[in-house]
């Protein structure tokens, strides 16, 4: 067995299980959607980047409802493209484009290194073809 690919799969994992869980404790919380308006507000006044503070009052606050489904579905996408090992590049892009956004509202050091910590994970699985290990790319390749 190979350590390298294994330590891959375990990476992958993980990231998927974040993605996952995530995701769908917002799909089963019955008052995930109707309290995303109010979530968003205090991220718009508690984030430390005030161009961030606008974009939210402006472009996300209003249109709350469907960034909330973007928000779960994204969530759940991402974490199951990850689980398969399929679409990498796709699952990378989303998570970092996730975690980018998740950063500019973290109002703690620790909050903002996991967001941190999550961008360079997935980068690694993307280039280091982490799907190539026990993973759907691998099958489609052959």
């Amino acid at each position: 067995m190979n350590p390298g690919g294994l330590s891959l799969l375990l990476l992958r994992l993980s990231l998927s299980y974040v993605w996952l869980s995530a995701g769908i404790s917002k799909l089963f919380n019955s008052q995930f959607i109707n309290t995303f308006s109010e979530t968003l507000h205090n991220f718009a006044k508690n984030t430390h980047y005030s161009f961030y503070s606008e974009f939210l009052n402006t472009y996300i606050i209003p249109n709350f409802q469907i960034f909330a489904q973007l928000t779960i579905w994204g969530e759940i996408l991402t974490g199951i493209a990850f689980l398969l090992g399929f679409p990498l590049f796709l699952a990378a892009s989303i998570g970092i484009f996730m975690n980018v956004n998740y950063y500019f509202v973290a109002t703690t050091t620790p909050s903002q290194f996991l967001n941190i910590i999550m961008v360079f994970s997935q980068l690694a699985a993307y280039a280091n073809n982490a799907g190539g290990f026990w993973g759907l790319s691998a099958s489609l390749k052959k």
